[in-house]
């Protein structure tokens, strides 16, 4: 009897994954802007193009990096209309809806930082890193946003520095000095110990890709706006 209670159960959760799954596809146009600067760390203190970041975690991270991309991704403010549908139809589809779109994010995420190695000559980057990791200042979301524009592709700041559409992410990106390849598991790094989010990190990306030159599409200090489209 319990047995046959957990499969139904387990049908249930399937179905309803694969609905929620869905119409988050139809639905959800993700959009990106990026940015390349030249890159400066000392024990304290990055300097990215004009903007300076007070940060000890932020610049043993990116210890040796010559330049680094300002990354700015959203999912939209359709996400959000989905999950405010959801919580109040089931709290069970709102969790679903909540991991189904934290996947797409990280999945985009990946994308677009390997459409940018093929690009930038480099064969990899350090792992992302973003405000609120470490004493890396949340404040700083204010600076990101600003230098991309990003309001272009739909994203505005709170008071409290939270980003609106909430499933928007923004993010450092050092290239690896002289191509270093990183290892992929995590703690690995002599700066873990610091990040506020250590225990959630899934570890290092390391892309490979054919070496190019470095051309004007990555010039220094250049937008690059991602062309709006549907999930693939």
């Amino acid at each position: 009897m319990e047995a046959c209670k957990k499969r139904k159960i387990a049908r249930r959760s399937s179905a309803a994954n694969e609905e929620i799954s869905r119409e988050i596809t139809e639905n959800i146009t993700r959009k990106c802007v990026y940015a390349v600067y030249d890159c400066q760390a000392d024990e304290n203190t990055v300097t990215l193009g004009e903007m300076t970041i007070q940060s000890v975690s932020l610049a043993r991270h990116l210890k040796g990096s010559r330049r680094a991309v300002l990354l700015a991704v959203t999912l939209g403010i359709n996400a959000d209309v989905l999950i405010k549908k959801y919580s109040v139809q089931d709290m069970e589809k709102t969790l679903i809806a909540q991991y189904v779109l934290a996947d797409m994010i990280e999945d985009y995420l990946d994308e677009i930082e390997e459409e940018i190695l093929h690009f930038s000559g480099y064969n990899s980057f350090y792992p992302r890193f973003s405000p609120g990791y470490g004493d890396f200042d949340i404040k700083h979301q204010k600076d990101i946003l600003r230098i991309l524009q990003a309001s272009r592709i739909g994203i505005s700041l709170t008071e409290g520095y939270m980003m609106i559409p909430s499933k928007s992410v923004t993010a450092i990106l050092g290239f690896s000095p002289e191509d270093q390849q990183r290892t992929n598991e995590r703690g690995d790094h002599d700066n873990c110990g610091l990040c506020a989010k250590n225990a959630m990190c899934a570890g290092n990306i390391l892309f490979d890709d054919k070496k190019k030159k470095l051309n004007n599409t990555l010039s220094a200090g250049k937008l690059l706006f991602n062309a709006p489209g549907k999930v693939k």
